[in-house]
This record gives structure tokens, C-alpha cells and sequence, in this order.
């Protein structure tokens, strides 16, 4: 059955086209990636489904009585003085209205006149019934398990279930709404990055809850992995057009270089004939000037010639500007880095307990584990940000870290790209506006305050901050967020190139399995595990049973 159906729809802002005639089908039951280039529309596209914003041309038909869950960037403000586990509850106006009518009316069989008067009894008896069956009807009694269950597979505990959704982190909050989303069971769930700020646990857990889910699923992710697991339609949104392929990631990816190619080839072929056909034209133009009897054969070949210049496909984008990283360093000693029984707590609980680690020039190294186990917490105490409460940190004589924050937290807000890049060493402009068109700021980006850049913007400025400290040991924490998979295939890359060494934080299993050559597991109050591989062999590992990986 048909969702929705976008008909020659176009949509620009202040006469800047972001959608240009689209046309597409949302079939239910469908499982669709929605990729492009940040900033090209695709958060533009949800709302046009969801009604929130209207086309400029074009229409957009839903299916009648459709429900739609759309999880955005933003966090819910109703819901700040909420428990999380109160907002996350509240997804049924009448099924809290009828669970507040259960409990007046269980406090009403209590009193001495329930007891003794036989009619009020028979009233409250039947209301009772009545509520419950609906409220049942409605999944009511099982709402707090189910509500436990999604919380839980988000990396909610429940102890976490009274504080209040004001209290907590903006990742967090992105995570009550989806949770909130994910209970509603709308027929088509619309999800803008539902994958951020999520850990790799959680993340296996969403990608089970989507396969198992009974409605249509739309995602915008930049994760590749969720993506090959859970989709089995991309929609590629390039040039405000929509380009289907009918398979999950891996597919795309493949299907999209075969395409491409094709269109070149066409391109190539079209602009041949059109070439020949105009030599003819100009030989029988030349001709008909000494002999009128090639006039008429003449204007025929240049109809001819003007109806294949008309028909030829547009050159193919073979290379769309992307960024450019390289990193080129010096190299560092044998031994980077040594921990030596380091340990933290905080707020009165043991966060890391003690940590024996050393890491080897050239390695590769990932800290995995759920969210609050303490792996920022360690790349911070690493980077000399804050003590650790106990044990000693070691860098070799010759290393040169480069810190990478998850929140751009180290980032100077009031200072411009230009000179932020001009602190960081002394070049001239001309070099640093070279820099930064090399990760495509524009000039006027360049003098804006980095406070007001976007979150793709700022990481990108973190990488030309690595690039110009010609560090030789990268810590990085979660270095792909808020990059496009464009650039994340970039960053690959030039890490992948690096000579040098790489201490990493991500959630992105893609990357780490591209990156990454050893893995130590992090786990709240435990000690961490070391597994001699990248992720993919960390989880083989970790399944098999009997083995007991290395303590750190």
C-alpha cells in the first residue's frame, strides 16, 4: 500500500532550490536509508512528509489516517520537568487519562462507603471494568514493560528512570524522544540520525527493534553499518534529485560507481556522435554555398545536430568536491604511551578501575564499551585535561599528541576559522584560506565565529587542527560525528595512510573495522579487556564461548 507519493515537488528557500521536481514512493513496510551530502535536503525532505513544511511546487499525497513518528535533532521542551520514564510513558493521551481513572478508582474501593453501600459498589465495579478493559485494549498493563524494555535498550538503567529529562545531556534528551517515538508505533517512523549518541550495544538494539518493526521505517544516517543491516532500499539525495537503489548499503555503494560509469560512457558516446555530426554539418553548410541543391540536406543535419545536443544526457559528477586530509608528521619513538594502574572515580563511583596499558608506534588502537564506562573520561586523562585518581601516565620523548573532543568543547567559539588556523601555526592568509578551502569552508564561512558553524563545520575545523600540529599520536574521540560519509571515507583514508599512531573512541563499526588493529574494552567498574584485532574480531571473540579475553 502507498504511504506517501511526492509529485514534481520542488522546494527552495529565498530562492535557493534544495528539492528540484522529486519524485518518490514510501510503499509500507518499506526500509529506506535516506543519504546525501550534509546540508542537501534531507531533513528538508522529512518535514515535507510529515506536512511541516509545504512544497513551493508539486504535491505531496499521504495515505489517509496516517500516523507518523518523526524524530528530529531537536529535544522536546514539554518535557523537561518530566521524569524520563514519565515522558517516555505518556506516548497514549487516553491510556494515562484511563490509568489516572484506575487508580481513583481503586482508592474509591478502599472507603467505607464502597464497603457498604451496595449501589455505589456496583458503579464503582462497573467503571472499573469498563476502564480496564479499554486500558488493556490499549496495551496499558503492558506499557511499564514495554517502556522498561525500550529505555533499557537505549542504555537507560533504572536507576535513571526519576531524573528529569531537563537534567539531562542533549544527546540524552534526543534519546527520550526516540524512545517516545519508538512506543507510539506510528505506521511510518521518519528517524533524523536516531543513531547518534548512542553506544554499540544500543546500537545493536535499535537495529533488532527496526528489522522487528511492524510499520515503515524512513532513516537519515550516516552510519554505514546500521545501514547495510537494516535497509533494503537507499534513497540518494544528490543535486536536489532522488536516485532509488533497491538494496541495503554494500549495494548502493557498488550500484552507485556501476551507474555513474554508465552515464559516463553514455556521455562520452552522445558527445562523440554529436562531434560527427557536426563536421557533416559544416562540410554540407560549405558546400551548400557553391551548390544550393545541399541547402535543404544542410538544414535537415542541423535540426539533426540541435535535437541531439538537446537529448544528450548532462556530463556525469564523476568527483564532487570533497574534503581533503592528509597528515604528515614526524616519527615518534618506539613506546607512545603508558598507563600504569591509572584509575578514576567520580561522583563517588569507581568509573575506570585500574588500567595497565601500553601502546606501540603504528598502532591502532579503539576503546569500546557502553556509555559511562569511561572512555572519554580516559582520552581526557590521557590528553592531561584532568588527574586520574590514581597510577601514572607515560608519553615517549618524541610524541606529539593531537587531541580530538567529541563536543568541540576545545574549540575557541568567539574566534574565526581564519584565525583560529592562524594560531594554531603561523602561516600566511593565503595559506590558511588554502587550508580551509581544502575542507571546503567558504570564504565567507572563514569569517564567521566558530560558534555559529554548524557541527560538520567544527569537525572539520578539529581535523585542520590535527593537520597543522603535525601530530604524530591521535587521540580521537568519536572523530566521524557530524561528518557526511563522504567525508568520512576521506578521513579513512588519510588515517589509513597516517604514519603514526591513532588512539580512538567511535561508535562507527565501519570505521573501526577499517581503521583499527587492536581493541580494549572498557565496562563501568571493571577491568578493561584487550582483544589483539578490530571490532568485527572483538565481537567474534567476545561470542565465543569459554575465551577470556586479556585483562589491561
Amino acid at each position: 500500500m502507498l504511504l506517501v507519493q511526492f509529485t514534481k515537488v520542488s522546494k527552495d528557500y529565498a530562492g535557493n532550490p534544495v528539492l528540484d521536481e522529486v519524485d518518490l514512493e514510501i510503499i509500507e513496510g518499506d526500509r529506506i536509508g535516506l543519504v546525501g551530502e550534509n546540508g542537501g535536503g534531507k531533513s528538508t525532505l522529512f518535514k515535507l512528509i510529515t506536512g511541516v513544511e509545504q512544497p513551493t511546487e508539486g504535491s505531496v499525497t499521504r495515505r489517509r489516517n496516517l500516523t507518523i513518528g518523526y524524530l528530529t535533532q531537536e529535544a522536546d521542551p514539554a518535557q523537561q520537568d518530566k521524569s524520563v520514564f514519565e515522558a517516555v510513558s505518556e506516548i497514549s493521551p487516553e491510556a494515562t487519562a484511563l490509568a489516572s481513572r484506575l487508580h481513583e478508582l481503586e482508592t474509591a474501593m478502599s472507603t467505607t462507603r464502597f464497603a457498604e453501600d451496595v449501589e455505589y459498589m456496583e458503579q464503582v465495579l462497573t467503571s472499573y471494568t469498563e476502564a480496564q478493559e479499554r486500558f488493556d485494549a490499549l496495551g496499558g498493563f503492558a506499557l511499564e514493560h514495554q517502556v522498561g524494555d525500550v529505555l533499557n535498550g537505549l542504555g537507560f538503567g533504572a536507576d535513571r528512570y526519576t531524573q528529569t529529562v531537563g537534567s539531562l545531556s542533549g544527546g540524552e534528551k534526543k534519546l527520550v524522544n526516540l524512545a517516545r517515538i519508538l512506543l507510539k508505533k506510528p505506521d511510518l517512523l521518519l528517524l533524523d540520525e536516531p543513531d547518534n549518541h548512542l553506544d554499540l550495544e544500543a546500537k545493536v538494539w535499535l537495529e533488532g527493534f527496526i528489522r522487528s518493526y511492524s510499520g515503515t521505517v524512513l532513516i537519515i544516517s550516516h552510519d554505514r553499518y546500521l545501514l547495510e543491516q537494516v535497509v533494503k532500499k537507499i534513497y540518494e539525495l544528490e543535486d536536489g534529485q532522488i536516485s532509488v537503489f533497491v538494496g541495503n548499503y554494500s549495494y548502493f555503494a557498488e550500484e552507485r560507481k556501476r551507474r555513474l560509469l554508465k552515464r559516463q560512457e553514455t556521455y562520452s558516446l552522445q558527445q562523440e556522435e554529436i562531434k560527427r555530426l557536426e563536421v557533416i554539418l559544416r562540410n554540407l553548410t560549405s558546400w551548400a554555398k557553391q551548390n544550393p541543391k545541399f541547402a535543404p540536406r544542410a538544414r535537415s543535419m542541423e535540426k539533426r545536430v540541435e535535437r541531439a545536443r538537446r537529448e544528450a544526457a548532462e556530463r556525469p559528477i564523476l568527483l564532487r568536491d570533497r574534503i581533503k586530509v592528509t597528515f604528515d608528521s614526524e616519527r615518534s619513538g618506539v613506546k607512545v604511551l603508558e598507563l600504569k594502574g591509572v584509575s578514576k572515580s567520580m561522583n563517588g563511583r569507581s568509573l575506570l578501575r585500574p588500567i595497565y596499558l601500553t601502546v606501540l608506534y603504528g598502532e591502532r588502537v579503539a576503546l569500546v564499551g557502553p556509555n559511562g564506562s569511561g572512555k572519554t573520561t580516559l582520552l581526557r586523562i590521557i590528553a592531561g585535561l584532568i588527574p586520574p585518581d590514581g597510577g601514572s601516565i607515560r608519553m615517549g620523548p618524541s610524541v606529539l599528541p593531537g587531541y580530538y573532543t567529541q563536543e568541540h568543547e576545545s574549540l575557541p567559539l568567539d574566534m574565526t576559522p581564519m584565525d583560529f588556523v592562524r594560531s594554531i601555526k603561523p602561516i600566511t592568509e593565503q595559506a590558511a584560506i588554502s587550508t580551509l578551502r581544502t575542507l571546503l569552508f567558504s570564504y565567507r564561512d572563514m569569517h564567521n565565529t566558530i560558534g555559529s558553524l554548524s557541527g560538520g563545520e567544527k569537525s572539520r575545523l578539529q581535523i585542520a587542527r590535527l593537520m597543522l600540529t603535525d601530530a604524530n599520536f591521535l587521540i580521537l574521540d568519536e572523530p566521524t560525528n557530524n561528518l557526511d560519509i563522504a567525508s568520512i571515507e576521506v578521513l579513512e583514508t588519510a588515517l589509513a595512510n597516517f604514519d603514526g599512531t591513532i588512539l580512538t573512541v567511535s561508535h562507527d563499526r565501519y570505521f573501526l573495522d577499517k581503521i583499527v588493529t587492536k581493541t580494549v574494552a572498557l565496562s563501568p567498574g571493571s577491568e578493561a579487556r584487550f582483544y589483539a584485532g578490530n571490532y568485527s574480531y572483538y565481537l567474534e571473540k567476545r561470542a565465543q564461548p569459554g575465551y577470556i579475553a586479556e585483562s589491561v
